[in-house]
């Protein structure tokens, strides 16, 4: 099985560090940009590997590239729950410091044990990384796979596929607009590339 991940491109939750995991947030004009060229990519890139299936979280900015994608390449998208950002719960859609400032015991709790605290009306990363790991075990693992969804995600599917403890997952820099391929066989997970395109080309002055 080969799997192509791809993280959305800039929002404006993106640019105001919003903790928006399943908050839904615009493109910013540089991300419109992004996303078009980010669809020229992977279109390319399946007239090279050919995508059997087409996987997205149904949050909009990851969901409206699988679907430029799909029409560009005739495949139908397949929206999935589990490829959602992580639930931020009460902090949905704050800054870190709107979030300390509404909830400062809560938040110092998070922080001091991240991977287990579950975050009220959120979860913890250990149950998002679970989450990964669910969708992964429903794969076909003879099929070539694009799936479209976040930086939390990727670094979910990362560390399963790949064996790795899930802290190391800061290890990997899952940038806007990146691509990351695994190649899954018997078990076993190899990283074979991880790549940006050239976005920063892109006139920033537009950006509003």
């Amino acid at each position: 099985m080969k799997i192509v991940m791809v993280r959305h491109v800039e929002t404006f939750g993106n640019v105001e560090h919003r903790l928006n995991g399943h908050t839904e947030s615009d493109y910013t004009q540089k991300g419109e940009r992004m996303k078009e060229q980010l669809v020229k990519e992977l279109t390319s890139l399946h007239k090279k590997i050919k995508f059997d299936e087409i996987y997205a979280s149904p949050t909009h900015r990851a969901l409206q590239i699988a679907e430029d994608v799909g029409m560009a390449i005739d495949k139908k998208v397949k929206p999935d729950s589990r490829l959602k950002e992580f639930n931020f719960g009460i902090f949905e859609g704050k800054t870190w410091n709107e979030s300390i400032e509404i909830a400062p015991k809560e938040w110092e709790m998070w922080m001091d044990d991240y991977l287990n605290y579950t975050v009220p009306g959120g979860q913890s990363q250990q149950e998002y990384h679970r989450q990964c790991h669910e969708f992964i075990k429903d794969l076909n693992p003879d099929k070539t796979l694009l799936i479209i969804a976040h930086g939390g995600t990727i670094h979910g599917i990362l560390t399963n596929l790949l064996d790795l403890p899930i802290n190391s997952k800061w290890h990997f820099d899952i940038k806007l607009g990146s691509i990351t391929t695994v190649t899954y066989q018997d078990n076993f997970g190899m990283l074979s590339e991880m790549i940006t395109p050239k976005y920063d080309v892109f006139d920033m002055k537009g950006r509003e």
